[in-house]
């Protein structure tokens, strides 16, 4: 099962391996092309004469362009991956001629120990060792680019004012209305819950508490700023069980219901500021995602809250 921490990418086969696993096969990728250039180019140095050395380095240099080859083709299979975690996380995908920039494109000649000498075998492998690290150094900051969108997604989804604030049914929508009290048309601008006092109230996602007090027609208020420009307003209440500067974490209960303020009972009052601008609450709701169930695991309620 795949974890929601993590990042995954697709292999050729059609699995899906954790990004840790992807940074393992890079690094042992080169590691094992450096190495084994090494042993060839120490051999070739300590034995340059020999005739049969010779034939044996040309052989061994071209199992191991053999072996880059392999490389090269499952390094393009990782790439391929690379471009649907890049849309996953909404990133844009890097063109080929994007990747093949800086190494010089891919060699298509099949070399063949009658048609090259050793040296020259010795330096077209290293061309291509070369190219191979360019390549894999591309791969590698490409996945740090995703990791760290994920990680701001994943920043934004926890953020997002998604839960419902309180279980109860909305009484009062956003939008013009008649206001109850003033007895003319006014827009509101959030939506009301019916809660009996004492009811507990919930935040919606996570953030810093940045007012608590007393704001007249609101009653006792509270304020969070969830970042990315949300804001959340939450009136009439009866008690306050955060402070300023708190943080707080979706489900988290942060104040009671109440009728302080300009009110005709008992009830919620609560607004979603988007960079300042009030905007529908009910925009933001997932479904009928209220407090219980994120609480509890329930399944979802399919009744609706649309009747005011």
């Amino acid at each position: 099962m795949l974890s929601r921490k993590g990042v995954y990418y697709l292999t050729e086969d059609g699995r899906f391996k954790p990004l840790h696993s992807l940074k393992i096969i890079l690094t042992g990728c080169i590691v094992a092309i450096l190495v084994a250039s090494a042993a060839i180019l120490v051999s070739s140095t300590l034995n340059p004469a020999k005739s049969p050395e010779q034939s044996s380095h040309r052989n061994s240099l071209l199992t191991l362009q053999k072996k880059i080859n392999t490389l090269e083709k499952q390094l393009a299979s990782l790439s391929a991956s690379d471009n649907q975690l890049r849309l996953a996380v909404n990133l844009p995908v890097v063109s080929q001629e994007e990747k093949n920039m800086g190494t010089g494109g891919q060699r298509s000649r099949t070399l063949y120990a009658d048609q090259e000498s050793s040296a020259h075998l010795l330096a077209m492998t290293g061309k291509k060792i070369e190219n191979l690290s360019l390549k894999v150094e591309q791969q590698k900051k490409s996945h740090k680019d995703i990791q760290a969108t994920w990680n701001k997604n994943q920043a934004l989804f926890a953020a997002v004012p998604a839960l419902k604030p309180i279980d109860g049914k909305i009484t009062s929508t956003f939008g013009k209305r008649r206001h109850p009290i003033y007895k003319r048309v006014l827009f509101h601008e959030g939506i009301d819950f019916s809660a009996k006092t004492g009811t507990n109230i919930y935040a919606p996602g996570n953030g810093i508490v940045i007012f608590t007090g007393y704001n007249f027609g609101y009653g006792k208020k509270i304020v969070i700023d969830h970042g990315f420009g949300y804001k959340t307003v939450y009136a009439h209440l009866s008690r306050s069980l955060v402070h300023k500067g708190q943080k707080v974490t979706r489900g988290d209960v942060i104040a009671l219901s109440g009728n302080t303020g300009i009110s005709t009972g008992p009830h919620l009052h609560y607004e979603v500021h988007k960079y300042n601008r009030k905007v529908n609450p009910s925009a933001y709701f997932f479904d009928d995602f209220t407090p219980e169930s994120y609480l509890t695991g329930a399944p979802v309620s399919k009744q609706s809250d649309s009747n005011s």
